[in-house]
């Protein structure tokens, strides 16, 4: 299945949630139901799918953008 975000990748998402007024809780890291409210506020706001899943075109709207980091890091070196 798809792979779950870090809880730095979710804090990020949380803190960029707050800076946008969606978020109210503290930026922890724990993707809960708060966190899935304030996104999908978010994405209605936006026209995105309001599903509450963090998906790419969210994570650009909130100018994170896509994930790299991780994908990169846990590439086999050869």
């Amino acid at each position: 299945g798809p792979m779950q975000p870090s809880a730095e990748r979710i804090s990020e998402i949380q803190s960029a949630l707050a800076a946008k007024g969606y978020f109210e809780g503290q930026a922890n890291g724990i993707w809960s139901a708060d966190s899935i409210e304030a996104l999908k506020r978010f994405q209605r706001d936006q026209n995105l799918r309001d599903d509450g899943k963090i998906s790419s075109l969210s994570l650009i709207a909130l100018g994170l953008g896509p994930e790299r980091s991780t994908m990169a890091d846990n590439k086999p070196q050869n």
